[in-house]
């Protein structure tokens, strides 16, 4: 390489690796989907690197608040939760193009574990040759970074970053407040089902999540779409789990990672958004009998492989309603 000119051969947006064709003009990054035109001529490193700095400096976009991690900086937009163990605000890049986040803060040093085996996990995941990982990878949470925040209100912190998917705002404890007395039967048929799903691509990839209760679990607004969060109890199945959510201990079945104890979870979730009561496994009676007779069973007994489960959801689904329908959950105003 010579000493003074080099050509610029990554993503400017996220610096991922660019190997653009011969002659090409321009290339999109395979990480960050960025076209980026490719100058055939050479660039000094010196002013590359100058001009990157300003580029990448908050300042020239006119953010005067912002965190950072690293060389990425952030500027935190809304409080979105409160986590067992960190703070989760709606965050952006603080520059432009810009790109939402969601930013995870850790609130206390001891709890730092949890929050490196969450990462661990899902970084993991998303190297997975399961079957169907390239639709899968997709929808669990995507890394983009994490590091101790260098500066502002959260200094010394440990955070982490993971790609925003919009539309996804309610949990299913949100969805049992909003409906007490449990949401339509047919709305929990595909909810089940796209939790299995989720649940089958982790199993077959080797991670059991461990945690698959209410807030963990997204509901997509206006679309049959569902999202399963909170990893930091995920791992290989047979080992201990890390950590319990004591507002939701009656959910665990073992106090051990399995594919089964995460089939159990997922129908007392679902007996949950129904209207359930007690140790989750009570359906109310105007759930049909066939529906909550499966829940019963799955929420007492489990089942190993998820995908099998997922395909008796559907077999009752199709005695109790016909073919398949679209049915979204419409939160109340």
């Amino acid at each position: 390489m010579w000493n003074t000119v080099t050509r610029v051969l990554e993503c400017p947006s996220c610096g991922a690796s660019l190997a653009p064709p011969r002659f090409a003009r321009s290339v999109v990054c395979l990480f960050c989907q960025s076209t980026v035109q490719v100058d055939p001529s050479a660039v000094s490193v010196a002013l590359f690197r100058k001009a990157l700095a300003g580029w990448n400096s908050p300042e020239t976009h006119g953010y005067n608040s912002f965190l950072s991690i690293g060389e990425s900086h952030w500027a935190t937009r809304r409080f979105i939760a409160r986590g067992e163990i960190s703070d989760v605000y709606l965050a952006e890049r603080a520059r432009w193009p810009t790109e939402r986040v969601l930013l995870k803060v850790l609130r206390e040093p001891e709890s730092a574990p949890l929050f490196d085996r969450e990462w661990g996990v899902l970084d993991e995941l998303q190297r997975s040759e399961a079957p169907g990982a390239a639709i899968f990878t997709t929808l669990v949470p995507q890394p983009v970074v994490r590091g101790l925040v260098e500066n502002g209100p959260y200094q010394g912190r440990c955070a982490m970053a993971f790609r925003w998917a919009s539309g996804f705002h309610q949990t299913f404890e949100g969805v049992r407040q909003a409906y007490p007395q449990g949401i339509d039967p047919q709305i929990s048929i595909w909810m089940w089902r796209r939790i299995l799903e989720l649940l089958a691509f982790l199993h077959r990839s080797g991670v059991a999540h461990g945690a698959v209760l209410p807030p963990h679990i997204l509901v997509e607004d206006g679309e049959h779409g569902i999202r399963l969060v909170g990893y930091s109890a995920a791992g290989e199945p047979g080992a201990p789990l890390a950590t319990v959510c004591s507002r939701f201990e009656q959910f665990y079945p073992a106090r051990q990672l399995s594919p089964e104890a995460d089939v159990e979870m997922s129908a007392r979730a679902i007996a949950f958004v129904l209207g359930g009561e007690g140790e989750c496994v009570g359906v109310p009676a105007s759930v049909p009998e066939p529906l909550a007779d499966l829940v019963r069973r799955v929420a007492v007994d489990g089942a190993e492989n998820a995908w099998a489960v997922r395909e008796s959801v559907g077999e009752v689904a199709r005695r109790l309603y016909g073919p398949p329908s679209f049915h979204p959950l419409m939160m109340p105003v």
